[in-house]
């Protein structure tokens, strides 16, 4: 290219070109600000949400434990209740088993003095079952006032007395092999032990025997009330009262009378009770305290009672209840408890 040309020509500046121009900045901090600050807002309030509900449930969980650490408490406590009166009643139970288990050794130790008189050579060796015997004797004995353990116990003696027992059986059948010879003496060992076995079988049969005479007793020593004379009352402004069959005038309910003469019950003072029952079957009283328990453990309401000193002989007496309301017309019901009991009831009718 000619100079004139390149005088000609317009000139261009390459120098910037690679150069990258500035880009125009778009101020975005105020929109975008915004925006971020309501998505952080919302997270809080989720994230709050999540700890309102767990808490709640963490209380509601918290309740539900309490609610079964009480319920275990109760569990536990008529658990203990259970277990303290069934304490009693084997300690009552072990009490006949230990009398029967301290006759069986006080009987062995008779049939071993017994052989030690007869039997010199085996004097150490029965000496020595003697002395476990005694031990054992003992144990009993001091065992006796724990009520918690004593039926174990007994029960535990009473293995060491079989197995004693046997023993005892084998040391008769050493003797009656060394005295085969003395006719006598061996008819006297084999009697010994069967004099042993007959005697713990009587043991056993008059337990039994004893048992079915307590039971007998104590329905035999059940009072009675005999003689009935039951009818309404109305008290007078004197204070006076005076029978009456109409049910809108009674004031009172008065049931009389006896208690028969029993001479196998415990004297002393006596509380008898009376329960006036409705003709529509609901019990007359005074207040809701009015209540007893009866020989199977059921609690009843009473009308009203009275204590009398019972010495065995027969003895009248009167029980009154006081109406709180006017009652209706109809036949009603007398019945008289003493000692858990109904010894006795009557039947009257108001018009």
């Amino acid at each position: 290219m000619s100079e004139e040309e390149v005088e000609g020509t317009t000139a261009i500046d390459t120098s910037k070109r690679d150069v990258t121009p500035p880009s125009k900045t778009i101020d975005n901090t105020d929109k975008g600000g915004n925006g971020g600050g309501k998505k952080r807002d919302g997270f809080y309030i989720f994230v709050i949400l999540l700890l309102l509900i767990g808490g709640g449930w963490l209380g509601y969980l918290l309740s539900e434990k309490n609610k079964s650490i009480n319920e275990c408490g109760n569990e536990r406590a008529q658990l203990e209740q259970e277990m303290e009166e069934l304490n009693e009643m084997m300690y009552d139970q072990g009490l006949e088993l230990g009398d029967d288990v301290k006759m069986n050794l006080q009987n062995m130790l008779t049939m071993y003095d017994k052989m030690e008189e007869s039997n010199t050579e085996l004097n150490d060796s029965i000496a020595a079952q003697k002395e476990k015997i005694q031990g054992l004797l003992t144990e009993l004995e001091d065992v006796k006032g724990d009520k918690k353990h004593y039926m174990s116990k007994v029960y535990k003696l009473q293995k060491e007395t079989e197995t004693l027992r046997s023993i005892m059986k084998d040391y008769i059948r050493t003797i009656d092999s060394l005295n085969v010879a003395n006719g006598k003496l061996t008819l006297d060992l084999e009697n010994m032990s069967n004099d042993l076995d007959n005697m713990t079988k009587a043991h056993d049969n008059l337990a039994i025997e004893k048992a079915e005479l307590s039971d007998k007793v104590n329905k035999g020593s059940k009072l009675v009330a005999s003689g009935f004379v039951t009818e309404g009352i109305k008290e007078k402004s004197s204070g006076s009262y005076k029978e009456t069959s109409k049910a809108s005038r009674c004031t009172h309910i008065r049931s009389c009378f006896t208690l028969s003469e029993n001479s196998i019950a415990s004297p002393g003072n006596k509380t008898v009770y009376m329960r006036v029952i409705t003709p529509d079957g609901s019990v007359l009283y005074s207040s809701n305290a009015n209540t007893i328990t009866t020989e199977k453990g059921q609690s009843i309401l009473y009308s009203d009672k009275k204590t009398v000193n019972y010495q065995n002989q027969s003895v009248d007496l009167c029980i009154f209840h006081k109406l709180t309301s006017e009652i209706g017309k109809g036949n009603y019901v007398a019945q008289i408890y003493c000692e858990g009991v109904m010894i006795g009831t009557d039947n009257f009718v108001l018009k």
